[in-house]
């Protein structure tokens, strides 16, 4: 699909006609439309919106991987995009997706602590990476922490940079006895924890409850030993106090130990030891690390590293237990027991195993998983539309899960950045595209770009429960008010239809194509699009048997698909919406209930040739541009005639920049296409010739077809390339002695309100007009005479 840009109106804002058809409310449906029943015409069956612009919307608030390859169900990541978080280093209970471990050992009589075995640590250091600055490779990467040597309170050798996270976390260690790692749960921090301890000499290592109280940690510490607290949680009312910071440090002094707390990236800790951020490697140097001590049968590490596949999948962060495995299937790759597919498919895998293990998680509430499906449905979008969202959504789950009580929403809960960071997400800021031009916005989005369609799935799929939920939510968001949800709305009904089309349809899809109101049925459309991009089966069977259907809704559904969609089987596409106007004629004229059914059909057809045009012309396949647009002069003649001047007219408006501006694409198709004869170019420029003199020959068409020479005319004042593409085109079109008067006509009389001569641009157009003269024209052609 090509991406659209603004839809350029005529000077009045109407279509190819200056006025559009009127329905009277008691008049009867057409003889072939089984719609019945009298409608308002001023309801919401005579909403109307142009095809151009619905297809520049869908693209506009759509989530970028919606039309990505690696977003279709059991893709390949190879050349696909992915979003992740750094890793660091994976071992033992490393903790994912925000949950934590806790050991709840007894009452307050009983240990708190735990030992970790020195056996363990060591393994650990086999993998170890510290964080280099730079863009070492290979086995420059590999500087990890030895498992034997002397020690004297340093390793041996020290891999780790001045200044980075791992030394002023150690000269803090050093100086203190305590150190306070910060970061978020995917990064290694525990890892690094461990690492810390081992680097100032500790033996022996103790893991203490992170439920304890900040000023009961102290009595827990054991002399000559490394501990550390993991996951120690933070709050305002659960503050590390400065008193507490200097009795650890006086009580680890005392004993010879030394401590780590391990705290989240939103640390509340008052004192003079402030929390050290963890700051993981690159994935590539991580990967590295995990592989220098693998089987690996022969191959390097680098010859492995610059796989596609695995390139594809370190294209990004992400989280460290992940590369850790991924390693492993790495290594299983260089063994010959893992193909290339299995490889590049890691990150799905990844993805669905994240996601199920929220959803499995106890210590993620009904309230943290709403967050999560608006998150993945609002994904690349502003914060506040996730958040305000989700809250409507938890409401209906809560009435699923218990009835009987309220939904209870914390209105000053959990910081918009600990919910973020829960998600495994970022916030960026970026411009969001608004009808009034475009407004800086906090946005979010999943980390690993597949998480937001992985998550949807799994909810829809595995969760059949919550589907009267989400059917709710999904139907009160076609009809917000603000484009940017709707059109989510629309592109999660996607994601359910590429998983289950059946019921995605029975529940959401067909309701919508049947509703009376405008953004329901153009939610349906959008679906149905997204849904194909997707891998969604036996959509362009729904468009062209809805194309057809009794219920003019289906059609108005169809018709407006195509012009969202049909760029992708532009030629099956084309057919169907002809077929559709021959039926319209058969019936008499337009349904009840859609007065513009003519113009919408122009507009599809007008909107899915433009793109599939530009679409094939950037794979420079001219031989099907030209196939596309030489099938519609022919369709001049008959029934179709009066739609086919409509789309040209339509095709002639959108421009490559806003409204107003920038060179309009069909002119632009016009210029790159090759003037020589015999090619698929000159096919395809005397088919736009063809049409143009259609329209400006046409009674009713034509003044819509000057207005748009106009502005094409005006589009050309400050392009040379679309001066030059008028002056090849205005010839072709200057057929008769009445084409001549017609176009001299406007070129001389063209001249804005305040402009007492035309711009020197018509001026050069139309002489050159004037050379152009046929043969047999006579010389009053060559008077100004009315158009």
């Amino acid at each position: 699909m090509t991406t659209p840009q603004e839809h350029q109106d005529s000077p009045d804002g109407q279509g190819p006609y200056a006025e559009r058809a009127t329905v009277d409310p008691h008049a009867p449906e057409g003889s072939g439309d089984a719609a019945t029943g009298t409608e308002d015409p001023a309801g919401a069956e005579n909403e109307t919106e142009y095809a151009w612009d619905s297809r520049r919307d869908l693209y506009r608030h759509s989530p970028g991987i919606m039309l990505g390859h690696s977003a279709r169900v059991g893709g390949s990541l190879v050349g696909g995009d992915q979003h992740g978080v750094s890793g660091g280093q994976v071992t033992g209970d490393v903790i994912l997706g925000g949950s934590k471990v806790e050991y709840h050992l007894g009452g307050d009589t009983e240990e708190r602590s735990g030992e970790i075995p020195a056996s363990e640590v060591e393994a650990l250091a086999r993998n170890f990476v510290h964080p280099i600055h730079g863009e070492e490779t290979g086995t420059e990467r590999e500087s990890a922490a030895p498992a034997d040597g002397d020690r004297d309170g340093d390793l041996p050798r020290e891999p780790w940079q001045p200044g980075s996270p791992f030394a002023l976390a150690l000269a803090g260690l050093h100086e203190h006895r305590v150190a306070i790692l910060s970061g978020p749960a995917t990064t290694g921090r525990r890892a690094a924890a461990l690492m810390l301890l081992r680097a100032v000499g500790s033996r022996s290592y103790r893991a203490l409850d992170p439920a304890l109280p900040p000023g009961r940690l102290a009595g827990e510490l054991r002399e000559g030993c490394g501990h550390l607290v993991a996951d120690f949680a933070t709050t305002a009312e659960r503050p590390l106090r400065e008193h507490h910071i200097r009795a650890l440090s006086e009580r680890l002094h005392a004993t010879g130990s030394h401590l780590v707390v391990v705290v989240g990236p939103h640390p509340v800790v008052h004192g003079s030891v402030s929390p050290v951020p963890w700051e993981p490697p690159e994935p590539a140097a991580l990967l590295a690390g995990h592989l220098r001590h693998k089987d690996l049968a022969g191959r390097s590490v680098d010859e492995l590293l610059a796989l596609a596949e695995v390139r594809a999948v370190l294209a990004h962060h992400r989280p460290v237990a992940d590369t850790a495995r991924f390693a492993e299937r790495v290594a299983g790759h260089a063994r010959g027991t893992v193909s290339l597919a299995e490889l590049g498919a890691f990150g799905h895998y990844a993805a669905e195993r994240q996601v199920r293990e929220w959803f499995d998680s106890a210590d993620h509430s009904l309230h943290d998983k709403a967050f999560l499906i608006a998150l993945a449905t609002f994904d690349e979008a502003p914060y506040p539309l996730t958040a305000e969202l989700s809250d409507v959504l938890f409401a209906l789950l809560q009435r699923i899960e218990n009835p009987g009580e309220p939904a209870r929403i914390p209105v000053f809960g959990t910081s918009s950045a600990q919910r973020v960071e829960q998600a495994l997400a970022d916030r960026y800021q970026e411009p969001e595209e608004t009808e009034w031009g475009p407004v800086l916005q906090t946005k979010v989005q999943f980390r690993d770009r597949l998480t937001a369609i992985t998550l949807l799935r799994e909810v829809w799929t595995g969760h059949p429960s919550s589907r009267p939920a989400l059917v709710a939510w999904l139907r009160r968001l076609a009809d917000d008010p603000r484009p940017v949800v709707r059109t989510r709305a629309a592109a999660t009904a996607a994601v359910m239809a590429a998983a289950d089309l059946p019921s995605a349809m029975a529940l959401l899809i067909r309701s919508w194509a049947a509703d009376r109101r405008l953004r329901a049925r153009l939610a349906a459309a959008n679906a149905l699009a997204l849904a194909h991009h997707l891998g969604a089966p036996h959509v362009s069977r729904i468009l062209a048997e809805w194309c057809v259907a009794p219920d003019h809704r289906l059609r108005w559904t169809a018709v407006r698909g195509y012009a969202l969609v049909g760029d992708a089987f532009p030629e099956e596409a084309l057919a169907a919406l002809t077929e559709a106007v021959r039926a319209l004629e058969e019936r008499g004229g337009p349904a009840q209930g859609w007065s513009n059914e003519r113009d919408d059909l122009a507009q599809s057809a007008a909107a899915l040739l433009l793109a599939a045009g530009q679409e094939a012309a950037a794979r420079d396949d001219w031989d099907a541009v030209a196939r596309l647009w030489g099938a519609f002069p022919p369709l001049l003649r008959g029934a179709t005639r009066d739609c086919v001047l409509r789309a040209t007219v339509y095709a002639a408006g959108p421009t490559d920049g806003p409204v107003g501006t920038g060179r309009p694409l069909l002119l632009d198709l016009f210029a790159r296409a090759d003037a020589t004869p015999g090619t698929d170019g000159a096919v395809l420029r005397h088919a736009l010739a063809a049409l143009w003199r259609g329209v400006l020959n046409d009674p009713v068409c034509s003044a819509s077809g000057l207005n748009t020479l106009r502005q094409w005319v005006r589009a050309a004042e400050d392009d040379r390339g679309a001066e030059a593409a008028l002056a090849e085109l205005l010839p072709l079109l200057a057929v008769s002695t009445e084409d001549h008067k017609r176009l001299v006509y406007l070129l001389e009389n063209l001249r804005s309100e305040g402009e007492s001569a035309p711009p020197s641009v018509a001026l050069r157009l139309r002489a050159l007009v004037l050379v152009s003269t046929p043969p047999y024209a006579d010389a009053r052609t060559r008077r100004p005479s009315p158009a």
